[in-house]
């Protein structure tokens, strides 16, 4: 596909801006903000209790939120290839860190491209740099991590194993210079219309926002809780003080709070510049975290509603309704279909995704069952598959052969698997594993050459294990390590 260039911020960025094409409509401006680890259920608008999300909130009831919609995976990689391609995760197989997006895919930044818009893409996290193949499509994208010329220099399996990169990515604080980059180009860009996509870190893992945020949904704590070192630290484990968690969670919701602002900075730069209500802002996340509702800390690791539900919120007056809520559950591979629909720019190709158009102009869609949801955790030392439908789920492990049916109306949490093998809920659950499996094999096959669930070789897992992002050495449910 088409050649990207990766810049640093610092550099100018002028040189990416250029003429419109003669010709060719002109469509709505876009902008794909993707906020990382993300869980719906810690945000206003999805009924969270503490003031997290004031300006997502506005911008909710300014769009068109959708309630139940549900990550292709838990992790970082495979879900954002997924929002890019429209594809299940078997079917663009860019599962594991030594898998990349493959330029015979097209991505939704490459069919902007192709229709005459500007692409910009502004990443801040290490599992979204070009040597994955995101940066295809994009005229800029640009790194706003700390750390970028450690990733450049080498390989990703390379880099995995560095330590310092590893404790830059949990450390590093992106938020400024992610806005910053954006502002830049958002400033020189000529009258062409624009497609970009944001990707905000700091939601994620070491949990320390700045002041006010950190204290400002648990003003009172005294413990030794900080916020640092979340995944590392032993003390941070299922059996930990109850009073510490409630730190650490209020910890997390600073840290959404501080990200939240930087919707309402994107939001002004717009309304400054006129384009406002002549931009579809898509504001959604890439996977959740834990907080040992089952266990485990962070991500990764399972495929529970608190790693896969995640936000999705649109704004554009001239197509989304103010103020709707769809009840229909949604899929983070029907994203890039959506956005390609309202800009008038045609269908990707036998993609898993469809547009979520429909659903805002036919009431029965929209309050229905929705879409199957079908996510996957192929990652090393995991082999997992989820179906979501409204009222159950099912978890598959594929290396174990066993499965796990919940009813969601009843057990919302997940907490008690029904183990009557007579059960309704059980009997549709295994037939829709079954479906899934069949369906996602039909994609491997017609994108050849895409290879789903493979494992890494056993340094590179031990490295992996290291930094924390295989789920290896996250603390059993003891908290012993």
């Amino acid at each position: 596909m088409r050649a990207h260039l990766l810049v640093r911020i610092s550099l100018p960025i002028l040189l990416i801006l250029g003429a419109c094409h003669d010709g060719k409509p002109r469509g709505p401006n876009v902008i794909l903000i993707s906020i990382d680890t993300l869980r719906a259920d810690h945000l206003g608008c999805y009924g969270y209790g503490r003031a997290t999300s004031p300006n997502l909130d506005r911008l909710a009831r300014e769009g068109t939120l959708f309630e139940q919609q549900v990550s292709s995976s838990s992790w970082t990689l495979p879900a954002h290839a997924a929002i890019f391609t429209g594809l299940s995760d078997s079917g663009h197989g860019c599962t594991d860190v030594d898998k990349a997006l493959e330029p015979r895919f097209e991505t939704i930044a490459e069919r902007f491209q192709s229709g005459g818009y500007a692409t910009a893409g502004f990443f801040s996290g290490p599992f979204l740099h070009p040597a994955f193949g995101f940066g295809q499509g994009f005229d800029l994208y640009a790194d706003c991590t700390s750390y970028g010329k450690a990733l450049d220099a080498a390989k990703p399996v390379d880099w995995a194993k560095d330590d310092a990169t590893r404790k830059a990515s949990h450390e590093d604080i992106a938020n400024p210079r992610t806005f910053e980059a954006f502002q830049r180009w958002f400033g020189a860009r000529d009258d062409k219309p624009f497609f970009a996509f944001v990707h905000f870190w700091d939601v994620h893992y070491d949990f320390t926002p700045p002041a006010p945020f950190d204290t400002r949904f648990d003003p009172d704590y005294t413990g030794w809780v900080d916020g640092k070192n979340f995944f590392f630290d032993e003390r941070i484990g299922p059996s930990m003080a109850k009073r510490d968690l409630e730190h650490l969670i209020a910890l997390y919701d600073g840290e959404i709070a501080w990200t939240d602002t930087y919707l309402a900075k994107i939001r002004d730069e717009l309304e400054r510049a006129g384009v406002l209500d002549d931009t579809v802002i898509m504001i959604t996340s890439d996977h959740g975290t834990e907080f040992f509702e089952h266990g485990w800390k962070g991500h990764r690791t399972t495929l529970y509603d608190e790693v896969i539900h995640v936000p999705l919120v649109i704004r554009y007056p001239p197509s989304i309704p103010a103020g709707l809520r769809v009840t229909a559950q949604t899929r983070s591979v029907d994203l890039a279909p959506t956005l390609l629909d309202l800009c008038g720019l045609g269908e990707l190709r036998d993609v898993s995704g469809t547009s979520l158009l429909p659903m805002l102009r036919d009431p029965v869609l929209r309050t229905g069952s929705g879409m199957r949801a079908i996510s996957e955790l192929d990652s090393v030392g995991r082999s997992l598959l989820s179906v979501r439908e409204q009222r159950w789920k099912i978890i598959g492990d594929r290396l174990r052969a066993t499965a796990r049916s919940f009813d969601l109306r009843s057990d919302p949490g997940e907490h008690r698997p029904i183990e009557d093998p007579a059960s309704p809920i059980v009997t549709a659950g295994g037939q829709a594993l079954e479906a899934a499996g069949a369906e996602l094999s039909r994609f491997a096959e017609l994108h050849a050459g895409a290879s789903a669930g493979s494992a890494p070789p056993a340094d590179v897992k031990r490295h992996l294990d290291d930094l924390g992002y295989t789920g290896q050495d996250a603390p059993p449910r003891d908290g012993k390590r």
